[in-house]
């Protein structure tokens, strides 16, 4: 059984500016947001906003939807 989790973003700047979201498996929160940060700097994105991007994490446990972007600007 593996002990990687699932975690979701949508408030990082993308390319455009339209709304941007990433799904990142990791072991933890902390290392979810590194990988992103980390992702999105090799896509040529760096975050310069103040702050971080945020992650949440998806519960497994039960069955659920997350809708990351619904065009609602």
């Amino acid at each position: 059984m593996s002990n990687l989790r699932v975690f979701v973003s949508n408030d990082f700047t993308g390319h455009y500016p339209v709304g941007s979201a990433a799904v990142i498996v990791a072991a933890d929160e902390d290392e979810a947001l590194d990988r992103l940060v980390s992702a999105l700097e090799s896509k040529g994105l760096p975050q310069t906003q103040p702050g971080r991007p945020t992650v949440r994490e998806i519960n497994l446990t039960e069955e659920s939807v997350e809708i990351l972007v619904d065009g609602d600007y």
